[in-house]
C-alpha cells in the first residue's frame, strides 16, 4: 500500500525508511491499514502506537522516526473508520461507531496478533486522545500483553469543547442514539468541507507548533481518502458507554503494568482533571503535567514534545516509571 506524500514535506515528516504497510482484515472483513518498520541496528523494544479521533498514521511519521532512531521496532495502524481503514457506512466522512467500541477494540487485537512471538520486550502500547483511551479500555479487558502503557492526553469525557455540560451530552447521545439517529451527524458536526471554519478555529487548541499543524491539512489535501468529517450519534453513544468502563474504579485498580499518562493543561477536548483522577486510581501510573501545552503532545512545539518524548522512550526502553 502506497503512501501520497504532499509536495515539497519536509524530510522528517516524510515516511520513515524501512516502514511498510500491509492490510489487516476484522471478522467482519473491514480492512484495517497496519505499518511497521524495524530499527536497522536491532530493536530494544516493541510499541504499538495508536493514533487518535480521525487521525492517520502519516501524521506520526516523524514521531515513528524518533522512535526508530531510538532503537524501537514500531507498528501503527488506522482505526476502522478512519485514515485508509474500512470506513462502516457509505457516506465514508461521518465518524461512525456502535456497540461500545468493539470494533475498535477488534482492531488493536488484530494488529497485537502480527507482532512475532520473539518481538523485543518490552512491549509498550502508546495512545493519543481516542487511542488512549482505547489503550486503557484494552489493557483493562486483556491484561498480560503489555509490559507498559503511555498515554497522551487520553480521551476520557464527551463534549468538553461544546456549550452543553458533558453530563447533558451523555443523555442526549444515548437519546438520540436510541431514537434512531445513530447514523446521522450529532449536533455541531458534519461533512469535511463544512467544516473547515471549525477545523481552523480548533486547530490553535491542537498545538501551539504551526508546522506540525499544517500536517492535517497537507496530508488531507494530498489524499482525500484520509478525510472524516464529525462524528455520528452513535459514535456518541458508543463512547459514552466505553467511557464507564474505562473509569472504573476496580478495572483501573486491575492495571498493575505501568502507566504514563501526558497531560496538557490547555486542554477543551477532553476534561484534563481525569488525568489526575485516573492516575490516583492505578497501583503504578505517572502522571506529567503540561501547563501550557495544548491537545496533541506528538504534535505540539519542541518545549513540550521533546521532553514527552524523552519519557516515553525511557518507559519504552526499561518498563520504569519517571522517579521509579
Amino acid at each position: 500500500m502506497f503512501v501520497v506524500e504532499p509536495a515539497d514535506l519536509q524530510e522528517r515528516f516524510r515516511c520513515p525508511e524501512g516502514f511498510s504497510f500491509d492490510v489487516l482484515a476484522l471478522a467482519d472483513g473491514t480492512p484495517i491499514r497496519h505499518g511497521f518498520a524495524v530499527p536497522a541496528g536491532g530493536a530494544r523494544g516493541t510499541i504499538v502506537l495508536a493514533t487518535g479521533f480521525t487521525e492517520f498514521v502519516e501524521l506520526y511519521f516523524e514521531t515513528i522516526r524518533d522512535l526508530l532512531a531510538a532503537g524501537f521496532r514500531v507498528h501503527a495502524f488506522d482505526w476502522p473508520g478512519q485514515g485508509a481503514s474500512g470506513r462502516p457506512l457509505a457516506d465514508r466522512e461521518k465518524a461512525h461507531s456502535r456497540g461500545g467500541f468493539a470494533r475498535y477494540l477488534e482492531a488493536l487485537a488484530r494488529v497485537i496478533d502480527t507482532l512475532p512471538a520473539d518481538a523485543p520486550r518490552p512491549v509498550t502500547l502508546v495512545g493519543h486522545s481516542l487511542g488512549g483511551h482505547l489503550a486503557l479500555r484494552y489493557v483493562q479487558d486483556v491484561p498480560g500483553q503489555f509490559d507498559a502503557l503511555a498515554l497522551s492526553a487520553p480521551a476520557l469525557e464527551v463534549g468538553v469543547d461544546s456549550p452543553v455540560p458533558p453530563h447533558v451530552t451523555r443523555i442526549v447521545v444515548r437519546i438520540m442514539d436510541a431514537l434512531g439517529f445513530s447514523e446521522r451527524y450529532a449536533l455541531g458536526a458534519g461533512p469535511w468541507e463544512g467544516g473547515r471554519e471549525r477545523r481552523e478555529k480548533l486547530l490553535p487548541h491542537l498545538t501551539s507548533d504551526p508546522e506540525r499543524g499544517a500536517l492535517l491539512s497537507l496530508w488531507t489535501q494530498a489524499n482525500p481518502i484520509l478525510r472524516v468529517g464529525g462524528p455520528t450519534w452513535g459514535f456518541g453513544a458508543s463512547f459514552v458507554a466505553s467511557q464507564a468502563l474505562v473509569l472504573d474504579d476496580l478495572r483501573l485498580g486491575g492495571i498493575g503494568i505501568p502507566v504514563l499518562i501526558g497531560s496538557p493543561r490547555r486542554e477543551i477536548f477532553t476534561d484534563a482533571r481525569l488525568h489526575d483522577v485516573v492516575v490516583g486510581k492505578m497501583p503504578r501510573a505517572h502522571l506529567m503535567r503540561f501547563e501550557e501545552a495544548h491537545h496533541c503532545l506528538f504534535l505540539e512545539a519542541d518545549a513540550f514534545r521533546a521532553p514527552w518524548m524523552e519519557a516515553l522512550v525511557a518507559l519504552a526502553g526499561s518498563s520504569r516509571l519517571p522517579g521509579a
